[in-house]
């Protein structure tokens, strides 16, 4: 079956679906670029951290500041430990395999009739259907600091729901990401809300004007400001070390021995630029110039709670 079949399925969902994961992924290319740059500051990494959470309920883009991203595209990650083995099931996919040769759901030879034929309006079902279940996740979860529990139970998820819908077994990283996106990026204008959004090709309207959460709580057109008010150093740095998960930071591509320092900033987020509604204290740890979130050392459950 040709190949454009695939990319129809992928690529031309909702149009409501379409804008919301185009304003994420502008978003994704502004941290990406302001990253590189913090990377030589432990206080700018950990308020990008916070900053990320805290502005659209982010976590899953603030793991571009966290050791994760040390030696890894991020969404190689993602592809590596959480995507590729369901997709590869029946090759007994293990993380750092080779795909070449392997057979998986993103065969052509699982697209069934309604893939084949799809103009994107049942790609933005699935996408639609999976987000009750990703708040429902973030709820469960306090957030992302638990991101195995939450890929794990999410991609699972989706592989049900896009069966469900599609009536077959056809499943691409590319369809896993989509629908992630689309969903992040929805959780996000839950958050701060939207304005009317009008295609200036057809003139029809794509998107109404929404009050956000923040909104009703702080607001309307509140902003959040973010300030490192206080850098403590880890003194004992090997004790800090022996605590580590070792297992956790192997998967990360992570020598422990190659920290050399870790410090804890302490972050103040603020609304309308006077009133403190958090301080969260962000551990970061430095291997040569570079420094990194240390995610498994850092508690942001509260920024995922604060506004309610």
């Amino acid at each position: 079956m040709a190949k454009t079949k695939k990319e129809l399925n992928t690529k031309l969902y909702a149009v409501v679906a379409f804008f919301l994961v185009l304003a994420f992924l502008v978003s994704v290319c502004a941290v990406t670029f302001k990253n590189k740059y913090n990377a030589f500051h432990p206080d700018k990494v950990a308020t990008a951290f916070t900053e990320s959470i805290v502005n659209r309920g982010d976590g899953y883009n603030s793991y571009k500041n966290t050791l994760i991203s040390k030696n890894y595209k991020y969404g190689d990650y993602i592809r590596e430990y959480y995507m590729y083995p369901l997709i590869y099931t029946e090759s007994n996919y293990k993380a750092g395999m080779d795909t070449e040769g392997l057979k998986g759901f993103n065969d052509e030879s699982y697209i069934g009739d309604k893939t084949a034929s799809d103009n994107g309006t049942l790609s933005g079902q699935v996408i639609d259907k999976m987000y009750p279940y990703y708040v429902q996740l973030i709820t469960e979860l306090n957030g992302w600091d638990n991101y195995n529990t939450f890929f794990t139970k999410y991609f699972a998820k989706l592989l049900e729901v896009r069966e469900e819908v599609f009536g077959d077994k056809y499943m691409t990283d590319e369809i896993m990401f989509t629908a992630l996106e689309a969903n992040v990026a929805a959780y996000g204008d839950k958050l701060v809300g939207t304005e009317d959004v009008i295609d200036e090709n057809s003139n029809i309207k794509t998107s109404t004007k929404t009050i956000g959460i923040y909104e009703n709580k702080y607001g309307e057109n509140c902003v959040f400001t973010y300030e490192a008010v206080k850098i403590d150093d880890v003194n004992d740095l090997e004790k800090f070390k022996e605590s580590l998960d070792a297992a956790t930071l192997k998967t990360y591509k992570v020598a422990i021995d190659d920290i050399t320092e870790a410090k804890v900033v302490t972050v103040q987020v603020k609304a309308e630029g006077n009133t403190v509604v958090k301080e969260q204290k962000v551990t970061v740890v430095k291997i040569d110039s570079f420094w990194y979130v240390d995610n498994t050392n850092t508690d942001t459950a509260q920024l995922y709670n604060f506004y309610k």
